[in-house]
């Protein structure tokens, strides 16, 4: 279990309904959002908390970064993810249909598509994409990252059965800031009067009229609920098992959300703290949150360099 601060990097606008993300044209589930307040949890032995998972995780990102172009005309997908695979250098998994799982990608299904200058991550996510549009058997597909650093990709409904919990600190979206409408007025009139009445000497009443302050009942439970029907309305709201899903829950308790789920929605709700966050971008797609990663830093961070060579074709 991990603890973030959603405050502070989704703030006031959460509450207002700008809880968005989107990935430059693509419907990239890319993960995004959120907490801070320390927590004792347990910690598995090759968490993504370990220096050398999160090593990982930053350099499969960043070869997936690499641009590339290629035309794909009903191309295997085997061969095309094996395509990026040798182009990018990068550690991937597909999912694929087998003995044990009758839900997955199948190796044949033809891909057609023009990639130009874009992402190896990008150009993923429009196989995916094609692959669900051309399968029977699922309908999403995406990608994550295991506790273990592993990149897999493939059907959701796959994807839904690795999740984990984080703890999300929203205390400071519930403080409600006071209206105050209490400012006093000045009477002009009554300084003059006044003046007048004692030949320009002091004293007299105040021309300042205070207003009796009103006080504003805060609901804190209908804000709590506001957060978390905005959240589970923008981020994959096929998924919370509050609307009928499988694969995503969502508690609060004294200040903090508890969500339980895949990488896939934790990404979207709050991106990659491992992952720059000047490369991450927030939008809506359709009123739904996307958070898209790109690799506009230097990719050096991570001793990489983003111009590998390698001759492949799909």
């Amino acid at each position: 279990m991990r603890h973030k601060k959603l405050c502070t990097t989704l703030p006031a606008r959460l509450l207002a309904g700008s809880l968005a993300l989107a990935a430059g044209g693509l419907p990239v589930v890319v993960g995004a959002g959120a907490l801070a307040a320390s927590v004792d949890a347990a910690v598995a032995q090759m968490s993504d908390e370990d220096p050398v998972v999160i090593r990982m995780k930053q350099q499969t990102l960043a070869r997936l970064m690499k641009p590339v172009s290629v035309e794909l005309d009903g191309q295997r997908l085997e061969d095309v993810v094996q395509f990026i695979a040798d182009v990018t250098q990068a550690d991937i998994t597909p999912l694929w249909i087998d003995d044990r799982n009758l839900e997955g990608l199948d190796k044949d299904t033809p891909i057609t598509a023009s990639i130009k200058k874009m992402s190896a991550l990008s150009m993923l996510e429009v196989v995916l994409d094609k692959a669900a549009a051309s399968s029977g058997a699922f309908e999403e597909a995406t990608w994550q990252f295991s506790k273990y650093g592993t990149f897999e990709f493939g059907p959701k409904s796959r994807l839904n059965r690795r999740k984990g919990v984080e703890l999300y600190d929203i205390n400071d979206l519930l403080i409600t800031i006071p209206d105050y409408t209490n400012a006093p007025q000045f009477d002009l009139n009554t300084v003059f009067q006044q003046a007048g009445q004692q030949g320009g000497g002091g004293g007299g009443q105040s021309p300042f009229q205070l207003q009796q302050q009103q006080q504003q009942d805060v609901d804190r439970d209908a804000m709590v609920q506001e957060i978390i029907d905005l959240i589970i309305t923008t981020v994959e709201p096929e998924q919370w098992v509050d609307n009928g899903g499988e694969a995503a829950t969502i508690r609060e308790f004294r200040g903090n959300l508890f969500i339980n789920a895949p990488d896939y929605i934790h990404r979207q709700i709050f991106g990659y703290r491992w992952w720059p966050g000047r490369a991450q971008r927030v939008s809506y797609v359709d009123n739904r949150r996307y958070v898209t990663l790109d690799g506009s830093f230097d990719i050096s961070d991570f001793v990489l360099t983003n111009e590998l060579d390698v001759e492949a074709a799909p």
